[in-house]
């Protein structure tokens, strides 16, 4: 019998489907860390070869000196966002994606920009080839050192382009959770419980440019509280559903078998609510709405 009920709690973790989410991937949030930890290293790199190259007596013509303010600021932007992950002591809670759209796509172009002028300004014939000449004034490990801050300035204007581009993605995963906040706060001002909602309404309400009135009166109606979708509003042939019963908020051992699933602690936006904590301040886990009828 033991065995029968395993087998059934394993089928139903299968099943079980992605749903909304409120917050950023913890994956995501540990690879930015490893991202810009690169290019900060990168960029103090940098910053010391460039040094080194400025202090010698070396004449590679070489423009080292325009790099300073990419890199400067590569690494201060990166050092802030590290102090603000140590103060609020988690790697998802960092300066707001929205900062950093414009700050790294402005990073991103000025780096683009100081690499263009580099490899305008540079001497690449007596870099890469006359090693001849380069021996015979001792300016080859200068030379290497050259080669070596221009490849690692390459790789930090593409990381940065990368972090610009997750920033923007997370923006709009932003914008499509704070559509289902605002659906749940609509319908908790009407006096019910966002969990007689289907859970196909919240995933259709993400989707959608705003959430309009006709959108929550469509999902709060008897027809949608059991089977319908936000969906079905825009439907012009869309049949009564059948009402079903309601089902209760999640047993400790759903709980049980969702936490086994997913690996991590599990709540609803609803009961967030309850408990004094707004859906914004928990972005940084993920928070199923695992608990509405299908």
């Amino acid at each position: 019998m033991d065995d029968s009920n395993q087998t059934k709690l394993k089928k139903a973790r299968e099943r079980l489907p992605d749903l909304p989410l409120v917050g950023n991937q913890r994956r995501w949030d540990v690879i930015k860390v490893v991202l810009r930890s690169i290019c900060l290293v990168l960029s103090i790199v940098d910053l010391a070869e460039l040094i080194a190259y400025q202090l010698s007596s070396s004449d590679l013509g070489y423009w080292g000196s325009v790099a300073y303010p990419a890199l400067a600021t590569f690494a201060a932007w990166d050092i802030a966002e590290f102090v603000v992950i140590l103060v609020r002591k988690s790697t998802a809670r960092g300066i707001h994606p929205g900062a950093h759209v414009g700050v790294e796509l402005i990073l991103w172009l000025g780096g683009i920009f100081t690499i263009s002028i580099q490899a305008y300004k540079a001497n690449w014939s007596l870099l890469v080839y006359r090693k001849w000449d380069l021996a015979a004034t001792g300016s080859t490990a200068w030379a290497y050192v050259v080669l070596t801050q221009f490849s690692f300035l390459s790789l930090i204007v593409f990381l940065r382009f990368v972090l610009f581009v997750r920033a923007c993605v997370e923006v709009d995963r932003r914008k499509k959770d704070r559509r289902v906040q605002q659906l749940v706060f609509a319908i908790q001002n009407q006096g019910r419980d966002p969990q007689e909602v289907p859970l196909a309404a919240f995933t259709k309400a993400r989707e959608l440019d705003h959430v309009s009135s006709a959108a929550i009166l469509k999902a709060l109606s008897p027809a949608t509280t059991t089977q319908s979708t936000l969906g079905s509003s825009y439907s012009s042939s869309s049949k009564p559903a059948t009402p079903q019963p309601q089902r209760p908020r999640s047993a400790p051992e759903d709980r049980d078998f969702f936490h086994h699933k997913y690996n991590f602690p599990i709540a609803t936006v609803p009961e967030l609510l309850e408990n004094g904590i707004h859906p914004e301040d928990a972005r940084n886990q993920k928070v199923l709405l695992e608990d509405f009828p299908r």
